[in-house]
């Protein structure tokens, strides 16, 4: 217990012996009031390199500071070092306990430990040269405040595996070089990944979203799985882009599903999901093989305004009648044409009259 806490001061103080040449480079950190509050950093844009390793963060501090219930608050600084959640001491929890909690879950396992990040994350603007895990599926790693990793980049692996996240979830303008796991997992609040740089593997198997999911912009560069999802809310994937293989199989989408003007480079899954809510496709290119076999469409669908490079599999896919073009006598124009008629067959009749005269 000794050591945590010299290892929270010593990151809460990182900043009391600075120079004056490097007081300008931190904006916010070090004050009494952020000792009790958390462990709070922020340099400003205008650091250089060497300044910012000058008042790096290692990720031990990071647990550290979340097991002891404080918040983290970092901007625009280094991370050395892994960051392992695996680290924190799992409470023991009875899975009536934990539905009691999250109710109406489908995928908790066999999970009868939790570990608890109780304070809320943040690391925007920085980089993180270590890994980000956690791989108990064992335990659920749950986040009772936001996560705030906007604009970071992860020079390592990301695996958040079977972890519940009661608030927010900030990705957007984040860069992953490598994998970025989120197995299993539960999304209470809203994700966001605007304009977001997947790496070469992402994967949001059998996870759950609660509320809106905003990816749009987002690159995923390498192989995206998000096989067997349930959407409750809104999802946006308008103009982003899939480098590799993409899955959305076994998924079940219940409110509006965009991919507007996305890409899709090589093969896509759709098979056996589920389509409750608007599926939009106009101006999304599918340059592989596309796959929407044993697919359900529940409301009209726009497949005929996307562009295939391949013919896509319909195989046994349930959707509603195409709309039927209005017949003639059922436009809304049909009454001006009438009259225009008769009219003209008015003066027809008139003309011969006269002539007979």
């Amino acid at each position: 217990m000794a050591y945590r806490k010299v290892v929270l001061v010593a990151a809460f103080t990182i900043c009391l012996g600075l120079s004056e040449a490097d007081a300008a480079c931190v904006a916010e950190g070090g004050s009494t009031q952020g000792r009790e509050a958390g462990l709070v950093l922020h340099l400003a844009p205008t650091c250089t390199q060497v300044e910012r390793e000058a008042h790096s963060i290692r990720g031990e501090a990071i647990i550290e500071a979340l097991e002891g219930g404080h918040p983290v608050d970092l901007v625009g600084v280094i991370v050395q070092g892994d960051v392992l959640f695996d680290r924190l001491i799992p409470q023991a929890l009875s899975r009536s306990s934990l539905e009691a909690q999250l109710p109406n879950q489908d995928n908790l396992g066999h999970s009868q430990e939790q570990r608890l990040v109780r304070g809320g994350l943040r690391i925007r603007d920085s980089v993180v040269q270590g890994a980000v895990r956690h791989r108990s599926v064992a335990s659920t790693l749950r986040f009772e405040g936001p996560v705030d990793l906007q604009g970071s980049r992860f020079k390592e692996g990301v695996d958040l595996s079977w972890s519940v996240f009661q608030e927010t979830v900030e990705l957007s303008g984040a860069v992953f070089e490598k994998q970025a796991h989120f197995v299993q997992g539960q999304f209470v609040g809203p994700v966001a990944c605007r304009e977001t740089k997947f790496g070469p593997s992402t994967r949001f198997h059998r996870s759950v979203f609660r509320r809106s999911v905003d990816c749009t912009g987002a690159l995923f560069d390498g192989t995206a799985e998000f096989l067997e999802v349930t959407a409750e809310q809104s999802v946006e994937f308008e103009r982003s882009r899939f480098g590799l293989g993409t899955g959305f199989s076994g998924g079940r989408f219940k409110s509006r599903l965009s991919f507007r003007d996305a890409i899709f480079s090589r093969e896509t899954f759709f098979t056996f999901t589920v389509f409750e809510g608007e599926a939009l496709f106009a101006g999304a290119q599918f340059l592989g093989p596309a796959d929407f076999s044993n697919a359900e469409f529940r409301q009209q669908d726009d497949l005929a305004r996307a562009r295939f490079d391949h013919p896509p599999l319909l195989a046994r896919v349930k959707r509603l009648e195409p709309l039927q073009p209005p017949s003639f006598l059922h436009t809304k124009n049909r009454q001006y044409v009438l009259t225009f008629g008769l009219l003209v067959t008015a003066a027809l009749l008139v003309a011969y009259a006269i002539k007979l005269k």
